[in-house]
């Protein structure tokens, strides 16, 4: 009879003892799993919401600054643009190599114009483009639905002292509030928000596009090779990312993904300490057992592989059953945490199995140890 089989027997006699033993790694390994295939999920689930949320990167005609004086008078400076954008540059932002992780490229047009006297900017977007590229804008009224109706910003609805549903004039032309615009404390709070053809019309501009906004899908981030590809399609272009959003957005994940890897190490450190305790407790257990194998003839790297083998098995089932039950809680578990749709994670049961395994067989090490240096007239002084 070999180790393996004397290991195999012996969990066979002491059924409820290796369930005993086991318990406490299905314990860790389980919550583990569970832990860490929510944190994935959840940590899926926000980087898709914050590519959803407003642009990364944005796309500008490219300007010069130049100073301008005669002799020794300065008279200030002015911007020269060396290009101008068009409608037709969105196909262009969209064909780059990296297209696919290009979600928008709304193109905004920027104009100063009358509206019912007042001398205010407008603002113009196509309005199936509003909500996706303003999810944080809250109006009160309608949304934008047509050419003829227009969005007030907070401040320049009081400026005109209109409301949903009123009416202002602009290049001979009636426009219908639709709604106003909640205060944002950004430069739109002054602005009119209307269809981007209907402000071309009131510029007398055909196509003109002040900037893009561009908002890239940010899985493992390639932010700077959308920004280079961007900028040869488009060489009078100016093409920059917008980094506080992308370094915020990567700054959010991150820090999701070391609680959740900190709240699985404390769970894996207590689920190795049970499995210690345990282990320890069943030797204290098995001093006459061991005494007697040591009498019998066993050497002390015999006992050693005997409990190693005993434990390997007890941590293999218990690792694999906890992996199961875990990911099991985690699809139970994830509609509490806001994910649409719970999926197994393959990587947190594997990852769990083999922790499982080693956590099992690194807390035998000082009980075998002990069990190994056991000597026959200990085992006798038991009886």
């Amino acid at each position: 009879m070999n180790i393996r089989t004397l290991a195999r027997k012996n969990l066979l006699r002491r059924k409820s003892r290796a369930v005993f033993t086991g318990l406490g790694i299905f314990l860790g390994i389980g919550t583990f799993v569970a832990i860490s295939s929510i944190t994935m999920q959840m940590e899926g689930a926000v980087r898709d919401k914050l590519d959803r949320y407003g642009a990364n990167i944005l796309v500008t005609p490219r300007t010069e600054q130049l100073s301008l004086g005669f002799g020794d008078i300065a008279l200030g400076g002015t911007q020269v643009s060396h290009g101008r954008l068009t409608a037709a540059d969105e196909q262009a932002i969209r064909s780059i190599p990296l297209g696919e992780r290009i979600r928008l490229a709304v193109p905004w047009f920027l104009s100063a114009a009358d509206a019912s006297g007042k001398n205010l900017v407008w603002m113009g977007v196509r309005p199936v483009d509003l909500a996706e590229s303003r999810p944080w804008w809250k109006v009160d009224g309608a949304e934008i639905g047509g050419k003829d109706d227009v969005i007030l910003g907070f401040e320049a609805a009081a400026a005109l002292d209109k409301g949903p549903g009123g009416t202002l004039e602009s290049g001979g032309r009636t426009f219908r509030v639709a709604g106003i615009l909640k205060p944002t404390g950004e430069k739109e709070d002054g602005m009119v928000i209307a269809d981007i053809a209907a402000v071309r019309e009131l510029a007398g501009v055909k196509d003109g596009v002040t900037f893009f906004e561009v908002a890239a899908l940010c899985r493992e981030c390639p932010i700077e090779d959308i920004v280079r590809e961007i900028g040869a399609k488009m060489p009078g272009a100016k093409v920059s990312a917008i980094r506080s959003v992308v370094e915020s957005r990567k700054a959010a994940v991150d820090q999701f993904r070391r609680l959740g890897l900190g709240v699985s190490a404390i769970v894996l450190g207590i689920g190795g300490l049970m499995v210690f305790v345990t282990i320890m407790g069943n030797v204290q257990e098995r001093t006459r057992e061991i005494g007697i194998l040591r009498a019998v003839g066993f050497r002390r790297r015999a006992i050693r592989s005997l409990l190693f083998w005993e434990t390997g098995w007890i941590a293999l089932a218990a690792s694999a059953a906890g992996a199961l039950a875990g990911a099991g809680a985690a699809i139970a578990a994830s509609p509490l945490f806001g994910i649409a749709r719970g999926a197994v994670e393959w990587r947190a049961m594997a990852l769990g199995t083999v922790l499982g395994v080693s956590l099992g067989l690194l807390g035998t090490i000082p009980p075998a140890r002990r069990a190994a240096a056991l000597s026959p007239t200990e085992a006798i002084r038991s009886l």
